[in-house]
């Protein structure tokens, strides 16, 4: 099982690079701790996921006792969360005028969440920036992780690395991973 630290994050991007002739042209991550230098070594662009860096911002705005995010909160959540979804760079610097403008001067009082917003939005929005699809979270990595996890469960391990490898072909063949 790959533990996350520094030494196996380096591992795996360097098998990405020898077995699969694949060289990232960024990386989109939760931000472990363990990949950053990881990342910054390559001299590689770092995406970070927004639906993790959404739980992030949940975190800060809710309330201990509080399950769900109320009032005020959840109207600031929600104007964060739509900047982050933005869908092309073109829409981008409107949505930031238009939070800038009229979300910020709401929120005197949310001034910590704020700078963190303005400190991580690169991160959150550098997909933009490229024509390749570069997706804004890690869902569909996790998602190929949790079926071949399952799949090891339920077959008890793997016999060898060629039968892992036929496994992640035929995850592969049958999804379209893009």
């Amino acid at each position: 099982m790959l533990r996350k630290n520094k030494t196996a994050y380096s591992y795996l991007l360097q098998r990405l690079l020898d077995k699969a002739g694949y060289k990232p042209i960024c990386v989109v991550s939760d931000g472990h701790l363990s990949i950053i230098p990881v990342i910054r070594e390559r001299k590689l662009p770092h995406q970070r996921c927004t639906n993790h860096l959404l739980r992030e911002l949940k975190k800060k705005l809710a309330r201990k006792a509080e399950a769900e995010l109320t009032g005020r909160n959840k109207i600031l959540y929600s104007r964060i969360k739509w900047v982050f979804h933005t869908e092309t760079i073109e829409e981008l610097p409107d949505r930031i005028d238009y939070f800038r403008t009229m979300v910020v001067p709401l929120f005197p009082e949310k001034t910590s969440v704020l700078r963190w917003f303005w400190r991580i939005l690169p991160d959150a929005v550098l997909h933009l920036s490229y024509t390749e699809n570069i997706p804004p979270t890690t869902n569909r990595i996790e998602n190929l992780n949790g079926q071949v996890k399952q799949r090891l469960k339920t077959m008890r391990g793997m016999k060898s690395e060629k039968s892992l490898n036929n496994l992640l072909k035929i995850l592969f063949y049958f999804r379209k991973y893009k």
